[in-house]
């Protein structure tokens, strides 16, 4: 009977912390990102794959007690700062994330994840790409 306590208390306790034993009022959301890799290189003049570089973006931050999964976001937004010389889809799908260069760039391309916080903002994180 003393175990069967306990697991209701435990249970009770856990029902009342829900997710994450998270107790406050403020909402879980993205507050960081990481875009990976960085510095990447790829030959314009390479027969695909040599010409690409597949980006991905990850969690890094969230509001105290907001657990989150460590895994690729899907939920991002790609784009490049010279869409002449790099492209980079946001269709998901095998292309997702994956950047190709066109033609060599002089300096390094940015490449920009945008992905919805959970609150109406969005969070940005970036990286560049230089096509040789």
């Amino acid at each position: 009977m003393k175990n069967l306590a306990a697991l209701l208390f435990v249970s009770f306790c856990c029902a009342l912390a829900g997710c994450g034993g998270r107790t406050s009022t403020t909402a879980c959301k993205i507050t960081g990102i990481n875009v990976g890799p960085q510095n990447a290189v790829a030959d314009h003049a390479a027969a695909s794959p040599g010409n690409q570089q597949q980006f991905l973006a990850f969690q890094t931050s969230a509001p105290p007690g907001c657990a989150f999964q460590l895994s690729n976001l899907t939920t991002a937004t790609w784009s490049v700062s010279d869409p002449v010389a790099v492209s980079i889809s946001s269709v998901q799908g095998p292309d997702y994330g994956k950047a190709t260069c066109m033609t060599t760039t002089a300096t390094p391309v940015t490449v920009t994840a945008t992905v919805p916080a959970g609150d109406g903002t969005n969070v940005i994180g970036t990286t560049t790409m230089s096509c040789k």
